[in-house]
């Protein structure tokens, strides 16, 4: 297998969602305000004015762009992109009152995903259709804390790929398998870098690090594809 690569590292931004959303809504365009308007949640509905106005504040720094005139659109795979500006790649993720946004200026693709731990997550059921044969026997070893644990650094490596490549976050579920080493405290995975590696493509593995996230009780994974490492369709 040829080793992963990496690209230079993105630049990783952590943005705090409850607070008030009149100052964004401006910066939102018409589709954006749609779709704010069909959100039956309040909360839910200010955070993603939030998040949306936050992520092209950013976007508009990084190319020049009045914040309100930036328009985002998606390519062929479901990754959102700035038409005008194609080497500026970005990836956002959110949980609750927290979202990180990772961009890269240099045409690298990236996925970023935050999601909060959680034992409801981790049943037989689910277990059995989002792991691979070396993941479930690899939790299996873990004390049940650790369990949990382990499952969200896997759990959040597979849809940081996804969004990375563009690929269906469910057939990553049995394509893509995470090497959790070396251990951390107790046996359950440590905070460094990790690997997953495509089991149908021997070549394709990628490094997925884990930004720290500012509150606790937070799994994180990052995973830059350089412009190398396109894939095809």
């Amino acid at each position: 297998m040829t080793g992963p690569t990496t690209s230079c590292p993105p630049d990783v931004l952590w943005l705090g969602l409850d607070r008030a959303a009149d100052s964004w809504w401006p910066l939102l365009d018409a589709r954006e305000r749609r779709r704010a308007r069909a959100l039956p949640c309040p909360l839910v509905r200010r955070r993603f004015i939030v998040r949306r106005g936050m992520v092209k504040q950013v976007l508009a720094h990084r190319t020049g762009l009045p914040p309100a005139e930036l328009t985002i659109h998606t390519d062929a795979r479901g990754r959102p992109t700035v038409t005008a500006y194609p080497r500026l790649r970005f990836s956002v993720s959110h949980r609750g009152p927290l979202a990180v946004l990772a961009v890269s200026g240099n045409g690298s693709q990236v996925g970023v995903d935050v999601e909060r731990v959680s034992g409801h997550r981790v049943t037989p059921r689910i277990l059995a259709y989002t792991l691979t044969p070396s993941e479930r026997h690899f939790l299996a070893g873990l004390p049940s804390r650790e369990r949990i644990r382990a499952f969200h650094a896997v759990w959040t490596a597979k849809e940081a790929v996804a969004k990375a490549t563009g690929r269906d976050l469910a057939s990553c579920f049995t394509r893509i398998d995470v090497t959790l080493g070396p251990a951390g405290r107790h046996g359950g995975p440590s905070d460094g870098q990790h690997l997953a590696r495509d089991l149908t493509r021997p070549s394709a593995a990628w490094i997925v690090t884990r930004p720290a996230a500012p509150l606790p009780g937070y799994a994180t994974a990052l995973v830059t594809l350089p412009t190398s490492q396109e894939e095809r369709p």
